[in-house]
């Protein structure tokens, strides 16, 4: 029998806050007029039609929902809405994008960060971020650590991010993101 955290993804209602988690594995905002659309590309088919239905458990999935292939893999993106806007404006930095002031990743936010990149590897559990020794990829191992998911930093052969070893944190990861959605390949495991 598998037991999720109290204050894990699947305890919750899913929130807009949440897509924080798709921003720190390299989302990019998009803005037109007063709407704005949260955009991304991932490696994995699942893994963008998993985000597209998160998209749409936060009713921001949009009429145009597709996943066309990408150069690199899958592109999956909300529809425009104003709902997106503040959201868009707290996350950006003139060109580039960063958590705001006081930013704090919920179990959710994880939940979609592990979607949009999370991998096994021999070791321990990696998720991914765009770039090392950004402000992005510092407040994203800060989050970590204060969600217990303590994590070392990693960037090998044009891949970066944070590794989760050990099997308490592993453990604390699972219990956090939830169930898995179908068909992931890649996906924290209780231990």
């Amino acid at each position: 029998m598998t037991q999720f955290s109290l204050f894990g993804a699947a305890a919750v209602e899913p929130s807009l806050d949440d897509l924080g988690g798709v921003l720190l594995a390299g989302g990019h905002w998009v803005r037109r007029g007063p709407d704005a659309r949260l955009s991304t590309v991932v490696a994995d088919r699942w893994r963008a039609d998993a985000l597209a239905a998160e998209f749409g458990e936060r009713d921001v999935l949009g009429a145009d929902a597709v996943v066309p292939a990408a150069e690199h893999g899958w592109s999956v993106r909300t529809g425009f809405t104003p709902a997106l806007a503040p959201h868009a404006r707290a996350w950006s930095r003139g060109a580039n994008e960063g958590p705001p002031a006081g930013y704090a990743l919920s179990a959710g936010g994880l939940r979609l960060w592990v979607v949009a990149t999370g991998r096994a590897d021999e070791v321990g559990f990696l998720l991914g971020t765009p770039r090392p020794d950004t402000p992005l990829h510092q407040a994203a191992g800060a989050q970590l650590a204060r969600l217990g998911v303590a994590a070392a930093s990693i960037s090998v052969r044009g891949r970066c991010g944070w590794r989760v070893t050990g099997a308490r944190r592993l453990r604390r990861l699972g219990e956090l993101v939830g169930a898995a959605p179908a068909p992931a390949l890649q996906w924290p495991v209780l231990g």
